[in-house]
């Protein structure tokens, strides 16, 4: 067996392979995906504690720095 009957073959089964692997692939990324929005859903409280944290101390600079301004500015003059 050879020839254009074998190339016709060749060429469908590799069709058919690159269509299954495709197809199981978009299964793996679809499910991945949803676990990756699950874990970020179950930490999202914890960002937004800790993001709030975080704000709240900038602010608080921030007023220091304004309150203290000229400490600052004696201690760091330009």
């Amino acid at each position: 067996m050879g020839g254009a009957s074998a190339a016709f073959i060749a060429f469908g089964v590799a069709a058919l392979m690159i269509v299954i692997l495709m197809f199981g692939l978009a299964l793996i990324v679809g499910a991945a995906q949803q676990r990756t929005v699950d874990a970020l859903k179950a930490g999202a409280p914890t960002v937004k504690r800790w993001g709030g944290r975080i704000l709240l101390g900038v602010g608080v600079w921030f007023i220091a720095l304004g309150v203290f301004s000229s400490f600052f500015a004696d201690v760091f003059p330009l």
